[in-house]
């Protein structure tokens, strides 16, 4: 692990604040920056960072301003990711990142080992720690045949009729909905439509689920090419595909806009706002859930992970997974030996790196049964 760093944390919402405090918790320096005064203020009440308000936008005032930090973290919601990652290129500054970009991480590849940077994307949950288990089980087999993924992050006390509470960026929520999924079959990529796929699930701890398939796979469909099948569904409660699919088919996401007194609003900027309201409503205590099947030939293994909402810390099991998983990241990453995109499975493929971040997970009490 590199000591003392200094840290810069883009974006003060659900994950970045929890990322902050994780890093300062363990020895760094930390400074956050966002655009919404409200969420600063109320970070520098509770933690001992460095909280400048900063639009992000002005790309070269950004760059300038990072290349002061040995290392960055994304937390910044899909649309601004990809951005995010150019900036620190060009800044000289490595970069973990947690915003599930739309675009393709990848193609930043070779711009950033002749800058000789380290970009990790997609350090979260899932995808995150479930692409660092499949790189573990991928070296210790020698490949893989086929994953299943299924994870997903619910209330331990669900209200109808969503029965579900926002524990991360509302419009990077929307945005899995409404995103194809791509999957494997047959060693060819697949794209199907999100939300579909529902298959009934039983998990003992928590009780009777359903899963549906979601853009997850991600860097995986590079990486893990010789796979015959690949596919990663999302956990939720019961009913809740059908009910969100039922406001997509009505059009509610829309980009057409209606006539409202004198004003024209675009449905989707409605809908998302109505959304917004009732997903924030409810006890904000939650459980995650992250099963992962993998074979290859007569070998076989489950890793299972069931987090709660932290009770004495205040911190969601969402952002536990997340954020937890991207602090700890941030700080080994700079022992990687090599430079370049870093798909979050080439970690778990490193002994070292990979038996580093299972450790640290213990000790924040995520624990991953394997066998």
């Amino acid at each position: 692990m590199t000591k003392g760093m200094k840290v810069c944390v883009i974006g003060a919402g659900m994950q970045g604040r929890v990322v902050a405090r994780d890093l300062v918790n363990n020895g760094h320096k930390v400074t956050i920056i966002d655009n919404n005064i409200t969420y600063l203020r109320q970070l520098k009440k509770n933690l001992k960072v460095d909280a400048k308000q900063f639009d992000v936008t002005y790309k070269i005032k950004f760059i300038k301003f990072i290349k002061n930090f040995d290392i960055v973290v994304g937390a910044l919601p899909a649309a601004l990711g990809y951005y995010t990652m150019d900036c620190a290129i060009r800044a000289g500054v490595d970069l973990v990142d947690m915003s599930f970009s739309i675009e393709d991480p990848i193609l930043l590849d070779e711009k950033a080992k002749l800058e000789q940077i380290r970009i990790v994307p997609d350090a979260g949950f899932a995808p995150g720690l479930s692409n660092i288990l499949i790189g573990e089980t991928y070296k210790d087999f020698g490949g893989i045949e086929s994953v299943k993924i299924r994870a997903g992050g619910i209330p331990q006390k669900p209200e109808p009729p969503f029965n579900y509470r926002l524990t991360w960026s509302h419009d990077d929520l929307i945005e899995e909905y409404t995103r194809p999924a791509r999957i494997v079959r047959n060693y060819d990529v697949k794209t199907v439509e999100a939300l579909s796929g529902v298959e009934k699930l039983t998990v003992p701890e928590v009780g009777r689920l359903e899963c549906f398939y979601t853009d997850g796979l991600r860097t995986l469909l590079k990486t893990i090419r010789e796979a015959r099948t690949m596919e990663e569904k999302t956990i939720r409660y019961p009913g809740y595909a059908k009910i969100f699919k039922t406001i997509i088919d009505c059009g509610f996401l829309s980009n057409q806009s209606v006539s409202c007194g004198k004003r024209l609003i675009k449905i989707k900027d409605a809908t998302t706002e109505f959304l917004r309201n009732v997903l924030s409503k409810g006890d904000e205590r939650d459980v995650s859930i992250l099963i992962i099947e993998i074979k290859k030939g007569s070998k076989k293994r489950r890793h299972v992970c069931i987090d709660y909402f932290d009770d004495k810390g205040g911190v969601t099991s969402m952002a536990r997974m997340t954020a937890y998983t991207c602090s700890i990241i941030t700080q080994c990453i700079k022992t990687y030996p090599h430079y370049g995109v870093i798909p979050p499975e080439y970690l778990g493929m490193d002994e070292e790196l990979s038996h580093f971040i299972r450790g640290e997970l213990e000790r924040r009490s995520i624990n991953i049964k394997s066998r």
